[in-house]
Protein backbone atom coordinates (compact mmCIF):
# COMPACT_ATOMS: atom_id res chain seq x y z
CA UNK A 1 0.00 0.00 0.00
CA UNK A 2 2.86 2.35 0.73
CA UNK A 3 4.71 1.99 -2.66
CA UNK A 4 0.86 2.71 -4.45
CA UNK A 5 1.27 6.11 -2.71
CA UNK A 6 4.92 7.16 -3.06
CA UNK A 7 4.43 5.96 -6.75
CA UNK A 8 1.25 8.22 -6.94
CA UNK A 9 2.48 10.78 -5.29
CA UNK A 10 5.95 10.53 -7.10
CA UNK A 11 3.73 10.64 -10.86
CA UNK A 12 2.13 13.83 -9.61
CA UNK A 13 5.54 15.45 -9.30
CA UNK A 14 6.60 14.60 -12.43
CA UNK A 15 3.49 16.03 -14.01
CA UNK A 16 4.64 19.25 -12.22
CA UNK A 17 8.06 19.16 -13.42
CA UNK A 18 6.95 19.04 -17.09
CA UNK A 19 4.51 21.65 -16.06
CA UNK A 20 7.44 23.86 -15.18
CA UNK A 21 8.66 23.64 -17.91
CA UNK A 22 5.66 24.08 -20.00
CA UNK A 23 5.48 28.00 -17.74
CA UNK A 24 9.08 28.72 -18.72
CA UNK A 25 8.36 29.14 -22.45
CA UNK A 26 6.87 31.60 -23.67
CA UNK A 27 6.60 30.07 -27.45
CA UNK A 28 3.38 27.75 -26.88
CA UNK A 29 4.92 25.11 -29.81
CA UNK A 30 8.08 24.51 -27.76
CA UNK A 31 6.34 24.89 -24.81
CA UNK A 32 3.87 22.24 -25.42
CA UNK A 33 6.89 19.93 -26.85
CA UNK A 34 8.44 20.36 -23.62
CA UNK A 35 5.47 19.18 -21.16
CA UNK A 36 5.69 15.71 -21.99
CA UNK A 37 8.77 15.16 -19.91
CA UNK A 38 6.69 14.28 -17.09
CA UNK A 39 4.61 11.97 -19.05
CA UNK A 40 7.64 10.29 -20.19
CA UNK A 41 9.35 9.92 -16.75
CA UNK A 42 5.82 8.39 -15.32
CA UNK A 43 5.56 5.69 -18.40
CA UNK A 44 9.37 4.63 -18.18
CA UNK A 45 9.25 4.62 -14.24
CA UNK A 46 5.64 2.95 -14.61
CA UNK A 47 4.35 5.48 -11.81
CA UNK A 48 0.63 5.67 -11.14
CA UNK A 49 -0.60 8.56 -13.28
CA UNK A 50 -4.19 9.05 -12.90
CA UNK A 51 -4.56 8.92 -16.43
CA UNK A 52 -2.53 6.03 -17.38
CA UNK A 53 -4.35 4.19 -14.61
CA UNK A 54 -8.09 4.91 -15.88
CA UNK A 55 -7.10 2.93 -19.58
CA UNK A 56 -5.13 0.24 -18.01
CA UNK A 57 -8.14 -0.82 -15.54
CA UNK A 58 -10.25 -1.66 -18.33
CA UNK A 59 -7.87 -2.16 -20.51
CA UNK A 60 -6.11 -5.41 -18.74
CA UNK A 61 -7.98 -4.87 -15.57
CA UNK A 62 -4.42 -4.57 -13.74
CA UNK A 63 -5.91 -1.74 -11.34
CA UNK A 64 -8.98 -1.11 -9.54
CA UNK A 65 -11.25 1.21 -7.57
CA UNK A 66 -8.76 1.82 -4.63
CA UNK A 67 -6.34 2.73 -7.19
CA UNK A 68 -8.11 5.19 -8.67
CA UNK A 69 -8.26 6.62 -5.58
CA UNK A 70 -4.81 6.66 -4.60
CA UNK A 71 -3.64 7.98 -7.61
CA UNK A 72 -6.00 10.58 -8.03
CA UNK A 73 -5.04 11.38 -4.34
CA UNK A 74 -1.09 10.99 -4.23
CA UNK A 75 -0.92 12.83 -7.62
CA UNK A 76 -2.46 16.07 -6.19
CA UNK A 77 -0.36 15.47 -3.32
CA UNK A 78 2.93 15.48 -5.77
CA UNK A 79 1.75 18.68 -7.28
CA UNK A 80 0.77 20.20 -4.15
CA UNK A 81 4.66 19.34 -2.90
CA UNK A 82 5.84 20.86 -6.03
CA UNK A 83 4.24 24.12 -5.42
CA UNK A 84 4.90 24.89 -2.48
CA UNK A 85 8.49 23.58 -2.96
CA UNK A 86 8.53 26.56 -5.53
CA UNK A 87 6.55 29.20 -3.58
CA UNK A 88 9.59 29.41 -1.65
CA UNK A 89 12.21 30.13 -4.80
CA UNK A 90 12.66 32.67 -7.14
CA UNK A 91 11.34 30.54 -10.06
CA UNK A 92 7.68 30.86 -8.95
CA UNK A 93 7.73 34.80 -10.04
CA UNK A 94 8.75 33.98 -13.40
CA UNK A 95 5.60 31.96 -13.85
CA UNK A 96 2.79 33.55 -11.97
CA UNK A 97 1.31 35.85 -14.78
CA UNK A 98 1.61 32.72 -17.25
CA UNK A 99 -0.28 30.43 -14.16
CA UNK A 100 -3.21 32.91 -14.39
CA UNK A 101 -3.45 33.66 -17.92
CA UNK A 102 -3.69 29.27 -17.74
CA UNK A 103 -6.02 29.17 -15.20
CA UNK A 104 -8.49 31.96 -15.03
CA UNK A 105 -9.98 30.79 -18.26
CA UNK A 106 -10.82 27.47 -16.73
CA UNK A 107 -12.63 29.07 -13.60
CA UNK A 108 -14.56 30.52 -15.58
CA UNK A 109 -15.66 27.80 -18.00
CA UNK A 110 -18.41 26.36 -18.25
CA UNK A 111 -19.00 22.55 -16.79
CA UNK A 112 -19.85 20.98 -19.87
CA UNK A 113 -16.66 22.32 -21.87
CA UNK A 114 -14.73 20.89 -19.19
CA UNK A 115 -16.02 18.19 -19.42
CA UNK A 116 -15.33 17.68 -22.76
CA UNK A 117 -11.91 19.30 -22.92
CA UNK A 118 -11.20 16.58 -20.18
CA UNK A 119 -12.39 13.80 -22.30
CA UNK A 120 -9.91 14.84 -25.36
CA UNK A 121 -7.15 15.00 -23.17
CA UNK A 122 -7.76 11.74 -21.87
CA UNK A 123 -8.28 10.34 -25.48
CA UNK A 124 -4.91 11.26 -26.41
CA UNK A 125 -2.99 10.47 -22.86
CA UNK A 126 -4.44 6.91 -23.29
CA UNK A 127 -3.05 6.53 -27.11
CA UNK A 128 -0.08 7.72 -25.79
CA UNK A 129 0.00 4.75 -23.11
CA UNK A 130 -0.93 2.46 -25.31
CA UNK A 131 1.06 3.07 -28.59
CA UNK A 132 4.35 4.83 -26.59
CA UNK A 133 4.28 3.49 -23.41
CA UNK A 134 2.97 -0.54 -24.12
CA UNK A 135 3.73 -1.58 -27.45
CA UNK A 136 7.16 0.73 -28.19
CA UNK A 137 10.18 -1.19 -26.05
CA UNK A 138 10.92 1.57 -23.57
CA UNK A 139 13.86 4.40 -23.62
CA UNK A 140 13.30 3.70 -27.89
CA UNK A 141 13.48 6.49 -30.05
CA UNK A 142 9.50 4.81 -31.43
CA UNK A 143 8.43 5.51 -27.45
CA UNK A 144 9.57 8.77 -27.34
CA UNK A 145 8.30 10.03 -30.45
CA UNK A 146 4.65 8.81 -29.82
CA UNK A 147 4.78 9.86 -26.83
CA UNK A 148 5.82 13.47 -27.46
CA UNK A 149 3.38 13.17 -30.21
CA UNK A 150 0.59 12.80 -28.22
CA UNK A 151 0.95 14.51 -25.22
CA UNK A 152 2.63 17.55 -27.14
CA UNK A 153 -0.99 17.86 -29.41
CA UNK A 154 -3.18 17.47 -26.16
CA UNK A 155 -1.39 20.36 -24.62
CA UNK A 156 -1.05 22.46 -27.58
CA UNK A 157 -5.18 22.15 -28.03
CA UNK A 158 -5.12 23.34 -24.64
CA UNK A 159 -7.32 19.81 -23.40
CA UNK A 160 -7.59 19.70 -19.86
CA UNK A 161 -5.24 17.17 -18.09
CA UNK A 162 -6.50 16.61 -14.51
CA UNK A 163 -3.20 16.19 -12.65
CA UNK A 164 -1.78 19.23 -14.61
CA UNK A 165 -4.53 21.21 -13.47
CA UNK A 166 -4.06 20.43 -9.73
CA UNK A 167 -0.74 21.59 -10.61
CA UNK A 168 -1.61 25.09 -11.54
CA UNK A 169 -4.22 25.23 -9.30
CA UNK A 170 -1.98 25.05 -6.18
CA UNK A 171 0.08 27.56 -7.82
CA UNK A 172 -2.54 29.83 -8.09
CA UNK A 173 -3.96 29.66 -4.93
CA UNK A 174 -1.02 29.93 -2.90
CA UNK A 175 -1.57 33.65 -4.47
CA UNK A 176 -4.91 34.73 -6.27
CA UNK A 177 -8.37 34.85 -4.21
CA UNK A 178 -10.04 31.78 -5.39
CA UNK A 179 -13.62 30.61 -5.11
CA UNK A 180 -13.85 27.07 -3.65
CA UNK A 181 -16.77 26.55 -5.79
CA UNK A 182 -14.90 26.93 -9.15
CA UNK A 183 -12.10 24.94 -7.82
CA UNK A 184 -14.18 21.99 -7.19
CA UNK A 185 -15.88 22.34 -10.48
CA UNK A 186 -12.67 22.21 -12.51
CA UNK A 187 -11.93 19.37 -10.30
CA UNK A 188 -15.02 17.80 -10.73
CA UNK A 189 -15.67 18.12 -14.32
CA UNK A 190 -11.86 17.27 -15.88
CA UNK A 191 -11.78 14.35 -13.67
CA UNK A 192 -14.94 12.69 -14.92
CA UNK A 193 -13.74 14.08 -18.63
CA UNK A 194 -10.33 12.12 -17.88
CA UNK A 195 -11.93 8.96 -16.70
CA UNK A 196 -14.71 8.78 -19.75
CA UNK A 197 -12.01 9.22 -22.32
CA UNK A 198 -9.78 6.82 -20.62
CA UNK A 199 -11.75 3.94 -20.38
CA UNK A 200 -13.41 4.44 -23.66
CA UNK A 201 -9.61 4.01 -25.18
CA UNK A 202 -9.04 1.23 -22.74
CA UNK A 203 -12.32 -0.56 -23.52
CA UNK A 204 -10.92 0.35 -27.14
CA UNK A 205 -8.14 -1.44 -27.44
CA UNK A 206 -8.98 -3.86 -25.29
CA UNK A 207 -11.84 -5.15 -28.40
CA UNK A 208 -9.34 -4.63 -31.01
CA UNK A 209 -6.77 -7.25 -29.45
CA UNK A 210 -9.53 -9.96 -28.86
CA UNK A 211 -10.67 -9.54 -31.60
CA UNK A 212 -6.71 -10.11 -33.05
CA UNK A 213 -6.92 -13.42 -31.32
Amino acid sequence: MKEKWISSILAGFYIAMGAMVYLSISDKIIASFFFATGILLVLNLHNRLFTRVCPLAVYDRSYGLSDLVIAWIGNGAGTGIAAILIHFTRFEAGILDRVKEIVTPKLQDSPSSLLLLGIFCALFVAFAVFVGGIRQRQGSFAQIFYVWLFITAFVFCGFEHIVADMFYLCVYALHFSVSPGAVLKVLICVTIGNVIGGVFVGFFIRRLDSQKN
